[in-house]
């Protein structure tokens, strides 16, 4: 019995209205989506922040530098610096074609002038943080991918929701006419 009530919408019934039939594709729909959706663009947003990642992995390489000056120790204010732990400072390295570059970049840990650290550059030679690693990474992509999923669900709730409150109102407005309609004559007809 209760299955017949469920799905009296699609059987041919003179108490089918077009609004009914309406409503009740746009909720299958909406169903549908947010059974799928959600899955669809956590996958999506998993794997474009994986594949980013990995190119940054591919594109980037580190070199040996040596500090030239920390400018760290050289900031006049303490409420300049980072509180990270994260410094800048200025360091020299060589490019593989032999020629030397100089610039000021930040660093993981802080260094004294003649320091050797680790340089982290993109395809095209300028300074850049390091890649992500494989944890990192993993971590990255399953929380974009966790909060793609989150927000699309959300966000079809809200639209099955908003869709519900809507035909009920329809439906409100339309047996208010109705009624409206039947109503004088039920009342002569016990009260006469």
């Amino acid at each position: 019995m209760a299955d017949r009530r469920r799905t009296w919408r699609w059987h041919r019934s003179p108490l089918r209205r077009r609004c009914d039939v309406v409503e009740a594709v746009v909720l299958l729909v909406l169903s549908v989506l947010l059974a799928a959706g959600p899955v669809l663009a956590g996958a999506l947003a998993f794997g474009s922040t994986w594949q980013t990642a990995l190119r940054q992995e591919q594109t980037r390489h580190s070199t040996p530098a040596v500090v030239v000056d920390d400018a760290r120790s050289a900031a006049p204010n303490p409420a300049v610096r980072p509180s990270n732990g994260e410094t800048t400072a200025t360091v020299r390295w060589q490019e593989p074609d032999g020629t030397e570059r100089t610039q000021t970049v930040p660093l993981e840990r802080g260094g004294e002038p003649g320091d050797e650290v680790t340089v982290w550059l993109d395809s095209s030679g300028a300074p850049t943080e390091a890649p992500p690693g494989p944890v990192a990474r993993a971590v990255q992509s399953s929380a974009s991918g966790l909060l793609a999923a989150a927000g699309v669900g959300a966000a079809l709730l809200l639209a099955r929701h908003l869709a519900r409150e809507r035909f009920e109102r329809g439906h409100d407005r339309s047996w208010g006419r109705e009624w409206m309609e039947v109503e004088p004559r039920w009342a002569r007809r016990y009260h006469s």
